[in-house]
């Protein structure tokens, strides 16, 4: 069913997001979001005291106090029959333990507890340890002698961390190299994250030759030592010394602050384009122009497409595009913002951008999310900031029929938002950016063996800026059935989108991404993995666009049973992308400039048979049971399939490595590369409508993205295509009252450096 597009809010200036009044309005129908009954309100303010009744002229301080007034209501069976609403007055309101509900603060279907933004309010949930400004010292001669050639030592100030019982100041990490997580403090100015420093700066494009903010080896010398200058043997052929090219003697700094007992760490695309590994540095040679890292990247170093050098220990002689950057030393601090922890002497160094006596400055050290229930139900959280841990924002464990909604999660270490568990839970209209991990993670929510749903509802989210300390995706969904995903906007972050893991059932409809993939390649908007598994999933009315380092949809690794309809791509890689699964199936899509679309039988080179994991999480399932037994039937019938789910795929005959069952049927390309189609597998690709150019499309404004058209050969592929576009991305809703236009969200543009060869899912055509 296709929702009835509302219309479109006049572009404003600023993404914003308003509270409801006092007294929860419903926002979808159905049992859980039915209507309410007249709320008690419970009043909190940072003028009040917790000895306080929490009343309107006499609130808690806290709201903890609150909760715990919650705690006793219950206890004493004295709930409100409407429910009761906890109304939050502006201020911050520090908490570096953060929020903590459990079974005893839930409310009931009839009678939720919400914690409510008082209308117009900033309510502001810290986790951070705001710092005084007596902390602020000029710098030591011994640091000052370290500042980069160049800037003026004296716009640094130095922080002395010693006597502030942090917790994460000690130590950069616990091992020599880490991927995707992240160990140390965060810090804020103003409420704004601050750079952590790095060589290159983020926007440096040294010598226009790499993608910003990253250099490139120059070859490898062994298992944990590459060249940054002559001397290596890259396959590009590029032997330039980027380290030293300013004048400003890098390498002979970072190899002097080594010797001086301090940390130099090298975040890099060691091996492969997609799995950046942080590395710490053992040895600067600058004789030899090579840097030899502590501990050897996982699988070896050199890129896993070049040449093997050496087997025992392994390592590879490397393309020469094996990019990397340095991040967290003071030696790179030039610019008004960036910041390093100095590990060794305890000291953090700040570029302050402005005089930093007069900003307030902020640490996050707490491992607590801001906002956490556990086995807790009906509770609502509507209209909050939450900021300043180094954990998640807002984690919901085993919790279910809860509701978190208009609210801004910023400045948090890992993730936003994470519900582990629990059914029937809604995230709706938030604004979730400058996380350091993922923005929306969804886990385990119902169950893959019965099917059962999960009833988790993501819906009118924008998510962007996000995964700044960790490469992780805007939605991630893992072991979970029947999750709905819409109407969210997803722009500029270092991977896909979307990531699914294992799941079943799920719905994707009307979101809109643009403008990712910004820190590594080989993944999709909508990336989806799991096996011969993951039947089920539906992907209809998406936009998808100015993707160009990245495939629109890709099922990757045997991910089968995925539909897809009614989507538009623009401007990627390949538009959609089915690597060696079954039963994919893709028809009446418009992809516009893409460079390809189409199935391959990687399963055959990589061994996706019988005996393998594929086969053994497929019986998992237990699926010649109920209810996986019918399902397979459902599926058959629903999808047209030829073959039996799931005889037929378990059958060595069948050759359950070929990518059977696949299909592009009926799309529209304008402007695109061919359709390719396997050498084996049982592959449909036919009546696809293919047209050479734009104009031919006759869209009325491809520039703006109007990519309505009154051309019959289009219309008759997709005869709702003039509808789906304008019911795309974000809409109005009674807590997101405007939308951004895409000119404000930086939508009708590329901003990364178009996709190149070096890229997994390319090379393997």
């Amino acid at each position: 069913m296709i929702l009835i597009p509302e219309r479109r809010a006049k572009p404003v200036s600023k993404i914003k997001t308003i509270v409801l009044s006092c007294t929860l309005v419903a926002v979808l129908g159905g049992p859980l979001f039915g209507q309410q009954k007249k709320t008690t309100n419970l009043y909190v303010g940072p003028n009040g005291s917790d000895k306080n009744p929490g009343t309107l002229s006499a609130p808690f301080k806290t709201i903890e106090a609150a909760r715990d007034h919650v705690r006793a209501l219950k206890k004493s069976h004295r709930l409100p029959a409407g429910g009761l609403n906890v109304i939050i007055k502006s201020g911050d309101y520090i908490m570096p333990t953060g929020l903590k509900f459990d079974k005893q603060d839930s409310g009931t279907p009839s009678s939720p507890v919400s914690y409510i933004a008082e209308k117009g309010a900033k309510v502001n949930l810290i986790a951070g340890k705001v710092l005084n400004s007596a902390l602020l010292k000029p710098l030591s001669t011994t640091a000052a002698r370290r500042v980069y050639p160049g800037v003026d030592r004296t716009n640094l100030v130095e922080i002395d961390l010693r006597g502030l019982n942090l917790v994460n100041a000690s130590r950069f990490a616990p091992a020599n190299c880490f991927s995707d997580s992240w160990h140390i403090i965060d810090f804020f100015a103003n409420d704004k994250r601050q750079p952590l420093s790095q060589w290159p700066n983020p926007q440096e494009n040294i010598r226009n030759n790499n993608d910003p903010g990253w250099v490139t080896c120059n070859g490898s010398q062994g298992n944990k030592t590459f060249y940054y200058g002559p001397g290596g043997k890259p396959e590009d052929g590029e032997y330039v010394n980027e380290l030293d090219l300013d004048g400003s003697g890098r390498s002979a700094r970072w190899a002097s602050a080594i010797g001086d007992g301090y940390e130099i760490w090298l975040k890099g695309f060691w091996r492969v384009p997609w799995e950046p590994f942080t590395i710490k540095v053992g040895n600067i040679s600058t004789k030899e122009n090579t840097i030899t890292l502590a501990d050897e990247p996982d699988g070896g170093m050199g890129s896993k497409y070049s040449p093997v050098a050496n087997k025992e220990p392994l390592w590879r002689t490397g393309l020469g595009k094996e990019k990397w950057r340095a991040i967290n030393l003071l030696e790179e601090i030039d610019y008004p913002g960036e910041w390093a922890l100095d590990v060794k002497d305890q000291k953090i160094y700040f570029y302050a951008p402005s005089d930093p006596r007069a900003l307030r400055l902020m640490i996050a050290d707490s491992d607590e999310p801001v906002i956490q229930l556990t086995e807790a139900s009906n509770i609502r959280f509507i209209g909050l900031n939450i900021s300043g841990t180094r954990a998640n924002g807002v984690e919901f464990i085993n919790s279910s029929q809860n509701i978190i909604a208009a609210c801004t999660i910023s400045n948090v270490g890992s993730d936003g938002i994470v519900l582990k568990g629990g059914k029937n839970n809604l995230v709706q209209s938030n604004d979730i950016f400058e996380t350091g991990g993922a923005g929306l993670v969804v886990a385990n929510s119902g169950d893959r063996k019965s099917l059962e749903p999960s009833g988790v509802v993501l819906t009118n989210n924008h998510i962007y800026q996000i995964a700044k300390l960790a490469f992780k995706e805007a939605i991630q969904l893992a072991n979970s059935v029947a999750i709905k995903v819409s109407h969210n906007l997803m722009h500029d972050m270092p991977k896909s989108a979307v990531r699914t893991d294992m799941v079943n059932n799920c719905l994707f409809e009307y979101n809109e991404v643009h403008n990712i993939a910004m820190g590594e390649s080989d993944n999709g908007a909508f990336y989806n993995y799991g096996g011969w598994s993951t039947y089920g999933n539906v992907y209809r009315y998406n936009f998808v666009h100015h993707i160009n380092r990245s495939n629109g949809f890709y099922c990757d690794d045997g991910d089968s049973g995925d539909r897809f309809y009614n989507n538009i791509v623009y401007d990627a890689i390949d538009a959609i992308k089915f690597g060696g699964g079954h039963h994919n199936i893709a028809e009446n899509n418009l992809f516009i400039r893409c460079k390809d679309q189409g199935v391959d039988d990687r399963g055959i080179s990589r061994n996706y048979r019988l005996g393998t994991h594929y086969e053994a999480r497929l019986l998992e399932m237990k699926p010649f049971e109920e209810p996986w037994k019918s399902y397979g039937k459902k599926l058959k019938a629903e999808y047209g399939l030829k073959a039996n789910l799931w005889s037929d795929i378990l059958r060595a005959a069948w050759h359950p490595e070929y990518p059977n069952g696949c299909a592009l049927v009926d799309n529209v390309s304008v402007q695109c590369g061919p359709y390719l189609k396997p050498k084996h597998g049982e592959v449909t690709i036919s009546g696809n409508l293919e047209l050479p150019s734009v104009k031919d499309a006759a869209f009325y404004n491809l520039s703006m993205l109007d990519l309505r058209t009154d051309n019959p050969e289009v219309i008759k592929k997709i005869p709702k295509l003039n509808s789906i576009l304008p019911a795309t991305g974000l809409r109005k809703d009674s807590y997101r009252t405007t939308v951004p236009s895409k000119s404000e969200t930086g939508g009708l543009e590329n901003r990364g450096k178009a996709g190149n060869a070096w890229d997994e899912d390319q090379l393997v055509k």
